[in-house]
C-alpha cells in the first residue's frame, strides 16, 4: 500500500506541473488549419486522474508543426476512474461534437495511458471506427479491450520500458506500429520530444 500511495503521489506531482505548462509563443503565420492541410482535427484522450491540461506540451509542439489551436480538442472525462462504459459514451458525444463544429469527417486521436484503452472501446463497442482516421496511443493499455488494432485505422502505440504504470506487455496490438523506447516515464511520454517526434510522424 505504501509504494502505491507513493507512486500515486509522483502521478499527481507530475499531472500539477503539467498543467502550469502554457504554450509558447508562435511565430506569426505559423498556425494553419488543419482543414487547409488535408489533416484532421485532434481529439487528446487523458487516462486516469488526468485532464485535457495533460496535453500541453504536445499541444505546443503540434501547432508548432503548423496546427490551429481551432483543430485541437481535450477531452476531460466527468469519470476519472478510467472506465470503458462511462468514457466511450462521453467520447462518442464528445466527436460528434468536433465533426460538427469542425465539418471535418474524421478526426485523429492522440490518447495517454486509460485514455487509449478508453479509445480502443468507444471504436471497437459504439461503432466510432468511421469517425477516426489515426490513433495514437501513448504507455496505454490497450489489450485491457483488444489484441488487434481496428481494420481501416492507421493504428500507433508508443510505450516506454521505463513505464512503471502500465505493464508494457498490454501496449501493443497486432497489427499497429508499436513503438518500444527507453529511459520514458508513464507521466514523461506527455512531455517527451522524441515521442512527439514519434507523434507528428504518425499523424503524416
Amino acid at each position: 500500500m505504501l509504494r502505491k500511495s507513493i507512486v500515486l503521489r509522483c502521478v499527481l506531482t507530475c499531472l500539477f506541473f503539467l498543467s502550469s505548462l502554457s504554450l509558447m509563443s508562435i511565430p506569426a503565420g505559423a498556425e494553419q488549419s488543419a482543414a487547409a492541410n488535408g489533416r484532421n482535427p485532434i481529439v487528446l484522450v487523458h487516462g486516469i486522474g488526468g485532464a485535457g491540461f495533460n496535453f500541453a506540451s504536445i499541444e505546443r509542439a503540434l501547432i508548432n508543426e503548423g496546427y490551429s489551436r481551432s483543430d485541437l480538442y481535450a477531452i476531460d472525462f466527468l469519470d476519472k476512474s478510467g472506465n470503458n462504459i462511462t468514457n466511450s459514451r462521453q467520447l462518442s458525444t464528445y466527436i460528434d461534437d468536433v465533426l460538427r463544429k469542425t465539418g471535418a469527417s474524421q478526426v485523429d486521436i492522440i490518447a495517454h495511458s486509460m485514455g487509449g484503452a478508453n479509445t480502443l472501446y468507444y471504436i471497437n463497442n459504439l461503432g466510432g471506427g468511421k469517425n477516426i482516421g489515426k490513433v495514437i496511443t501513448l504507455g496505454s493499455p490497450n489489450r485491457l479491450v483488444a489484441r488487434s488494432a481496428p481494420n481501416g485505422i492507421a493504428y500507433t502505440s508508443i510505450y516506454s520500458t521505463s513505464d512503471l504504470i502500465v505493464n508494457n506487455t498490454l501496449s501493443p496490438l497486432n497489427g499497429a506500429n508499436n513503438i518500444r523506447i527507453f529511459g520514458v516515464t508513464h507521466i514523461g511520454l506527455l512531455i517527451d520530444r522524441g515521442v512527439q517526434s514519434h507523434i507528428m510522424n504518425a499523424l503524416k
